[in-house]
């Protein structure tokens, strides 16, 4: 009896014990997806194509600017150009089916056809939906921990790790459910193997523009390096023209 009693008190430990770390989970996918909702994506329109045009510069030079040009077409159909002045320094574009190009001064003399791995790779780079858009097609991870104290503000703290990535902390506010800050650790994941290579000590977003029902970043900045970047969006809708996403 005292056998069946200390095996039937481990199995409730071990149950309470998935029970935690399945609501943990569930917790960290719970705040993601929320914050998706509120930026609605699906709501995008299909009769038109979604224009961002955002303007880049370092606070350790204010008067030298970038302009990075973005069009997306739901579900697959995206470009995007980086101009310094009236040269193109990179871009790539995509018609989401056979058509995969990509352009960098002084690597690539013209526009190129690549492979599609070579592209949706590259891509992410350009996405103003954010890495945790494809999340689950990334295998990412996420762990819940918990509600955080950020300068007197109590907000939710998201782990993830996301092969071939360094892992991030993502902080949310509690009442908004806003993405405010990413943290990008010196962590590797613990199982993929990892090349080094620069990436941001932090992501800030400060402020979102709404687009009909839609939610899109517009005011971000990151540090690198010792020096803060920033980026400020400006988003709207142009007529459909499909040579956006099928010719150079």
């Amino acid at each position: 009896m005292k056998k069946t009693l200390i095996i039937l008190s481990m199995l409730i430990c071990w149950i309470g014990a998935q029970g935690q770390q399945k609501s943990a989970v569930d917790s960290a996918e719970l705040i993601v997806q929320q914050y998706y909702n509120l930026l609605n994506y699906d709501g995008l329109r299909n009769d038109s194509i979604l224009y961002i045009e955002t303007i880049i510069y370092k606070r350790s030079n204010p008067t030298d600017t970038a302009i990075m040009k973005r069009w997306f077409l739901a579900p697959n159909k995206a470009r995007a150009e980086l101009w310094h002045g009236d040269t193109l320094l990179e871009g790539a574009y995509s018609d989401g089916k056979t058509i995969f190009r990509e352009y960098q001064l002084g690597i690539l003399t013209h526009w190129t056809r690549v492979a599609d791995s070579r592209y949706y790779n590259i891509a992410p780079n350009y996405d103003f939906r954010g890495a945790l858009y494809h999340r689950k097609a990334d295998a990412a991870v996420l762990k819940y921990e918990g509600i955080w104290d950020f300068n007197g503000n109590p907000v939710y703290r998201v782990f993830v790790d996301i092969p071939f990535k360094y892992c991030r902390n993502y902080l949310f506010e509690k009442e908004s459910g806003l993405l405010f800050l990413i943290q990008e650790t010196n962590q590797h994941s613990e199982y993929t193997s990892h090349q080094a290579y620069d990436h941001p000590d932090w992501h800030a977003y400060h402020e979102y523009q709404p687009l009909g029902d839609v939610l899109i970043p517009s005011v971000e900045s990151y540090q690198m390096d010792g020096d803060v970047v920033y980026y400020f969006s400006k988003s709207r809708y142009v007529p459909m023209n499909m040579d956006i996403f099928t010719k150079d």
